[in-house]
């Protein structure tokens, strides 16, 4: 009997064994499985908060630049008025001036302090190249906050150490910055431990703790990096609620459902901080367009153009571009096209003098003298001409016509030629255009598909080439395709075309190729076959 029982308990206890050890196996996977996800996710989020580092750092820099741009004494009107003007068109540069000799000199914030003796510590780290880095600085009007300040030749910018951690997240999850260098912290959200950061951040973020996950992200461009923290999630600690989503089928396929739509909204949201991300370690490409003389085919420059591949696939610059636009990368990402074509390009331009190439720019370096600045910086001592170097901008970029006209007007004393791009597709009109002085108008491929065709868009072509003959400006033809296109667009007096019928937008190598082609067609000698990017 006592056997019997035996073996029926046992029976009994093999039989919950056999039903619930798959039950608490699959708990443990699934709490394993919330594991790394949230570790993932952790580590996802550290790399989110290293690029804010890395955009900071990049205004900082960019700041500092130009500030340096401007000649002239220490203190001068000039100086202070470009501090200014560095202050407000840089979100995070909270104050920019000079300093010497172990004081504050002026700034716009301060105003001329020489006399006041306002003393600089020394920095807390020098760089190889000069930079000077300050951390939790005072400044002279605050006891309160603390801002960095990188300094460089006699001038400086201060940041707010919070733009270094103010990333939204509803987890509210803490971030800690450090320099790299030195390991010392930068900066550190409100509340947290800077202790216990800094031993994460020590360890590589791997701590053993029974409430928090660490994760830590390298900038890849600057000696800055992060570590940031969240708590442990276990799904065994929320048995009832699986329970119930098991025995609920409805609430499965609508979680599931919600899910989904997360995930894509997530996707959509993080488009703009991959983007940044992309811009700041230069991943954006440029190719070339070549532009023909419509009379003899003969090429006389290029349109340079961006295109970004993400994970394997094409990104459609229309796309990116707007994205850039509406986020406050547009600028970063023109500036990155100018350096990459002048490393591509520059022998070619320089070997070549009536050649040239155009650069895209947006209403926002319409707005300001920035862009023209930096241009002009950079064609410095190259051999490069300025007229080599030409202005695209659309018609939208056009409309604050008080600021815009003077900036153009700036960019074409400088022998810059200025082109409106895509015309036809904007505000245009002959009245409107009178108001501004530019070179060339480009006739949008939209109307150039429709040329001679019985289409209600077919007229729009002629009254744009009527338009240009009236204002005295030559035309590029966008998007010619055949051979039909072009001579109808030479009969109407058409000087230049670019398209798909002459050749398609090409990487540096195959461009030379093709122009070296393209000159010895013309009896002429070829381009130069390094020019290879140098940087």
């Amino acid at each position: 009997m006592i056997k019997r029982i035996t073996l029926i308990s046992a029976s009994i206890a093999l039989g919950c064994l056999a039903t619930i050890g798959p039950v608490l196996t699959s708990l443990y996977v699934a709490d394993k499985d919330v594991e790394n996800r949230d570790r993932e996710e952790l580590r996802e989020f550290a790399n989110k908060a290293v690029m804010r580092t890395d955009f900071v750092t990049y205004q900082a820099f960019a700041a500092l630049s130009d500030l340096d741009r401007v000649p002239g004494p220490v203190c001068s009107t000039a100086k202070l008025e470009q501090a200014a003007r560095i202050v407000y068109n840089y979100r995070y540069v909270q104050d920019a001036g000079s300093y010497g000799d172990g004081h504050y000199l002026c700034s716009p914030l301060l105003g001329d302090v020489r006399t006041k003796n306002f003393a600089l510590p020394p920095p807390d780290f020098r760089s190889n190249d000069g930079y000077l880095v300050w951390l939790q600085q005072k400044s002279p009007l605050s006891d309160v906050r603390k801002d960095i300040q990188i300094g460089r030749s006699g001038n400086y910018v201060a940041v707010d150490s919070g733009s270094y951690v103010d990333l939204i997240d509803p987890a509210q999850r803490p971030i800690a910055a450090i320099l790299t260098t030195t390991g010392t912290l930068m900066a550190i959200s409100p509340g947290a431990d800077p202790d216990e950061m800094l031993n994460a951040w020590k360890h590589d973020g791997n701590v053993k703790s029974d409430q928090w996950y660490y994760a830590v992200a390298h900038s890849s461009t600057r000696p800055v990096g992060v570590v940031v923290r969240s708590p442990h999630g276990h799904i065994a600690g929320d048995w009832p609620k699986v329970l119930i989503a098991w025995l609920s089928i409805g609430v499965i396929v609508g979680a599931a459902l919600g899910w989904l739509a997360y995930r894509r909204v997530t996707r959509q949201l993080s488009f703009p901080a991959t983007l940044e991300w992309a811009i700041a370690r230069r991943m954006i490409d440029v190719v070339y367009q070549p532009i023909v003389n419509l009379t003899d085919g003969k090429c006389i420059g290029v349109e340079a153009l961006v295109r970004w591949t993400l994970n394997g696939r094409s990104i459609s610059p229309e796309v990116f571009v707007r994205v850039a636009e509406d986020n406050q990368l547009i600028q970063p990402l023109t500036d990155l096209v100018l350096e990459k074509t002048l490393a591509q390009l520059g022998a070619l331009l320089v070997a070549s003098p009536s050649f040239y190439v155009s650069i895209n720019v947006s209403g926002e370096d319409l707005a300001t003298f920035r862009f023209l600045n930096l241009l002009n910086a950079s064609l410095n001592g190259t051999g490069i001409a300025p007229k080599q170097i030409r202005i695209e901008a659309t018609e939208r970029s056009f409309m604050n016509a008080e600021t815009t006209r003077g900036v153009i007007a700036a960019f074409r004393a400088a022998g810059h030629p200025v082109y409106i791009d895509d015309f036809g597709t904007g505000y245009s009109s002959l009245s409107y255009l009178q108001t501004f002085e530019i070179d060339v108008l480009k006739i949008d491929r939209s109307f150039v598909e429709t040329i001679a065709q019985d289409t209600a868009s077919s007229v729009v072509a002629p009254h744009i080439i009527a338009m240009a003959h009236e204002l005295n400006v030559e035309i590029i033809a966008e998007g010619v395709e055949s051979a039909a296109q072009a001579a109808w667009l030479r009969d109407k007096g058409v000087q230049y075309a670019q398209g798909w019928h002459y050749a398609k937008a090409m990487a540096t190598n195959e461009l030379t190729r093709w122009l070296g082609q393209n000159r010895a067609s013309h009896g002429e000698n070829r381009f130069p076959e390094n020019s290879q990017e140098t940087t």
